[in-house]
């Protein structure tokens, strides 16, 4: 019978309709295969989504890749998911929310009948998951206390080849000039960030993929050494880099072999953004290939970029966006479109 297939059972959804008894079920005819858990129903309540994980934490040598995206996923993270998982593979939290920053955190103390919500203690320091590929964290939002014990957690896990960071760091948040070499990193993921320090948190030998989303708040660039970090990237993509030129030239300085470049969410009523094109015109990229912009300001200016790179250049891609601005703007022949250039 299909039920007997010890490969069917090795996925569990938890879920406000799952009965434990079913999980444990499910644990007997997977006949000790690694499996696969699944927390990404919001209306899963908590209690019910950690009465069920304990079951599953009978066997914490069989987890293998861990999805938990639940307004509750800090709280799961911090009590119901093993400190130790010799075989987890991929870990992935994301709350589905904005976690309040302190000041908003204290508005709340006249109000007793809306309590904030419970102070949370991840343990970086007392993790560990040595098969570790593939890391996953959105709106965890990072305390300064834990800042150096997640930097720590990092270095402990070295054979990580996928680090995913969106929007994890508090707002005035505690940034320590720090370097952590993860040597089998091919692709990382840094968005939201809200200083340029938090480019110089790893050291990636072996990059393929950079994504570098620069936070809505961040105005000022402080430039930094990364040059070595990422040098041997040749996929780039930066997001809402046209308020911010510094930031732009330091970056593509750090990617020398980039291959592909990805420009996304420039702000075209930015004065700044004139210097996207001026900058990659003056700093050039040897390999590049493929080159993608959101929001370009002029496309005469973008013929010019196309013709310093037309030993290199194969593709080029443009999406230009109408923001309504009024008709005797400058944006006024300009609606939206996609268009490529030879």
């Amino acid at each position: 019978m299909v039920f007997n297939i010890p490969s069917i059972w090795t996925s569990f959804h938890v879920s406000q309709d799952v009965d434990p008894r079913t999980l444990k079920a499910g644990l007997l005819r997977s006949r000790g295969l690694r499996f696969d858990i699944h927390v990404v129903d919001e209306a899963t309540e908590l209690k019910t989504a950690r009465e069920q994980l304990n079951t599953l934490t009978q066997h914490p040598a069989l987890w293998k890749n861990v999805e938990i995206s639940h307004p509750e996923a800090l709280a799961l993270l911090e009590k119901s998911i093993p400190l130790l998982l010799s075989n987890l593979q991929s870990l992935t939290v994301k709350t589905g929310s904005q976690q309040l920053s302190p000041v908003l955190m204290s508005l709340y103390e006249p109000f007793p009948e809306y309590p904030p919500p419970p102070d949370v203690s991840l343990e970086w320091k007392n993790r560990m998951y040595p098969s570790l590929r593939c890391l996953d964290l959105c709106d965890i939002q990072l305390k300064p206390r834990e800042t150096e014990q997640f930097l720590g957690f990092l270095e402990a896990h070295s054979t990580l080849e996928k680090l995913a960071l969106t929007d994890i760091w508090e707002l005035d948040a505690y940034i320590p000039s720090r370097t952590v070499v993860l040597p089998h990193i091919k692709e990382l993921q840094l968005r939201g960030i809200p200083s340029s320090e938090i480019l110089q948190w790893v050291n990636a030998p072996s990059l393929q993929k950079l994504m570098v989303e620069l936070s809505s708040r961040l105005r000022l660039w402080t430039t930094v050494n990364i040059e070595s970090n990422y040098a041997t990237t040749t996929n780039a993509t930066l997001v809402r880099f046209s308020t911010t030129p510094d930031a732009l030239l330091n970056v593509l300085s750090a990617v020398p072999f980039a291959s592909e470049v990805e420009l996304i969410s420039t702000d075209l009523r930015s004065r700044n953004s004139f210097h996207t094109e001026s900058i990659l015109i003056e700093h050039k990229l040897l390999r590049l290939t493929s080159l993608h912009i959101q929001g370009v300001i002029s496309l005469l200016r973008l013929k010019a970029v196309v013709e310093a790179y037309r030993q290199t250049m194969t593709e080029v891609k443009v999406h230009c966006l109408d923001l309504g601005l009024p008709e005797d703007s400058f944006l006024e022949d300009y609606s939206e479109r996609d268009e490529a250039l030879a």
